[in-house]
């Protein structure tokens, strides 16, 4: 960071799985999104702005992770469930997916 901003550059090849669909989330402050899990599939949160709650649940296991200036991003496989509750000015987030769009692909109960 310098004076004009932040670069933050993001190397695929440090990935464990390769991109192939990428799209940024919105929310206003209070605001949850997601909801749901993926059959397969990876994918990768990196905090844009704001701070994103994600909370996560897998069987009996769950847990809260709060992406933030710490804590910018946060990988999640299948089938983990996740929802994410945004907070601040602004809250964003880009997810790369390892698979396309697909409603088929979602599992919407947390099992």
């Amino acid at each position: 960071m310098d004076e004009r901003g932040k670069l933050v550059p993001i190397e695929f090849g440090a990935l464990d799985f390769d991109p192939v669909h990428a799209f940024v989330v919105t929310g206003n402050d209070g605001a949850v999104r997601g909801g749901h899990a993926h059959r397969s599939g990876s994918q990768l949160l990196l905090r844009i702005s704001g701070t994103i709650e994600v909370s996560m649940a897998l069987g009996s296991d769950s847990a809260t992770v709060q992406l933030d200036e710490v804590r910018n991003a946060l990988l999640i496989n299948s089938p983990v469930w996740s929802s994410q509750t945004y907070h601040g000015s602004e809250p964003a987030i880009l997810v790369l997916s390892s698979t396309l769009f697909d409603p088929a692909n979602y599992l919407n109960e947390a099992e």
